[in-house]
């Protein structure tokens, strides 16, 4: 019998009592300064994560759950440093069997069948002879197909949800064609390869098939750049692409170079002005990402301007409420954005034409 979800992050505030079922993302033992231990908790669902604190007995119930753990809580909401905090004053673990995993995933709040249709679109319009049989190749692959389409685009960062590769992907693709119109003399087809292959190796990368969505053994290993060549060479020995030709390598050096910066993971710096654009634009998707996230939990708290001190960015953000947001141009309101995101994964989207 599968239990009620209960109590939604999203919807806590200060002063209520909890009642939900959530999943453990992280947890730590750590020592107050009177020197009593007590457990730190990242509780999340699909609405978004919220700290919790167990301060009785913690020691030893902290061998009774792992990460990855569905718990019901019951639990005070208070307000610790300008966020909502839980204090949990009792849990049970719940059986994996007993619980829907669609409330702990977070889907994209986008329209994923046009998101799709946009990459369907950059591949078929390809016309390089290396890389539309290399792209097209690689994505007929049902297996490749079906996990990009699912798949996260990171574990926190950005697009961190289920179809955020999809949506971060077609984003690119978008962004791309409004560079070549001003831009007319880059490499249209190398760019939208680009698009469509830099992020692939995260297929391999990220696991999703349960929360929370987190990193695979070869994935903290090698990292989805290093995955993405990988990828890249052995769909060009099965179609029978020489992988050290001049287009797989501009290519394979857009998907290395794409973090700009040796420091942020990439092997080598953009070389290319194609590689060179290529990053702005993927730097510049996932920034934005991350600050609509950010400017997002701001709201669903204090809706303060300032954000709190961003250690990533090393600098506080001003960002502006729900109220004075413009609408973007291939986006629904944040109202609408949270309702998508609380819709379960419609399985027709999964369902893919051969071509």
């Amino acid at each position: 019998m599968t239990m009620e979800k209960g109590a939604s992050v999203t919807d806590i505030k200060p002063g209520q009592k909890v009642k939900g079922l959530f999943c453990v993302a992280s947890k730590s033992l750590r020592t107050a300064k009177n020197g009593s231990p007590f457990l730190t908790l990242t509780l999340i669902d699909k609405t978004g994560n919220i700290e919790a604190r167990i301060w009785d007995n913690a020691a030893a119930l902290n061998t009774e759950f792992e990460k990855g753990d569905i718990l019901l809580v019951e639990a005070e909401a208070t307000e610790f440093s300008g966020r909502c905090q839980l204090k949990i004053n009792r849990f049970e673990k719940a059986r994996h069997d007993e619980v829907d995993p669609v409330h702990f995933l977070p889907v994209s709040p986008f329209d994923l069948e046009k998101a799709w249709r946009t990459c369907k679109k950059a591949m078929d319009e390809l016309r390089d002879g290396t890389l539309a049989p290399l792209v097209k190749g690689i994505f007929r692959n049902r297996d490749t197909r079906d996990a990009f389409l699912k798949a996260p685009a990171a574990k926190k960062m950005h697009h961190a949800y289920i179809g955020g590769l999809l949506e971060h992907t077609a984003s690119l693709v978008e962004l791309t064609r409004q560079v070549v119109k001003k831009y007319s003399h880059l490499d249209i087809d190398l760019l939208l390869s680009g698009c469509l292959l830099h992020d692939l190796g995260k297929i391999r990368e990220l696991s999703w098939s349960r929360p929370p969505i987190d990193y695979t053994d070869q994935g903290r290993l090698l990292g989805h750049i290093s995955l993405g060549v990988q990828m890249v060479d052995q769909a060009c020995m099965d179609l029978g692409i020489r992988p050290e030709s001049e287009r797989v390598c501009a290519l394979k050096h857009i998907i290395l170079s794409h973090h700009g910066q040796r420091e942020f993971g990439s092997p080598v710096l953009p070389m290319t002005e194609e590689a060179l654009v290529f990053h702005m634009l993927d730097d510049l998707d996932a920034k934005l990402n991350f600050l609509a996230g950010l400017k997002d939990s701001m709201e669903a708290g204090q809706g303060h301007s300032w954000s709190g001190y961003q250690h990533l960015f090393e600098r506080y953000f001003y960002l502006l409420p729900r109220n004075e947001r413009a609408k973007g141009p291939e986006g629904p309101p944040s109202e609408e954005r949270e309702e998508a995101r609380q819709q379960p994964v419609q399985p027709s989207l999964w369902e893919m034409d051969e071509s």
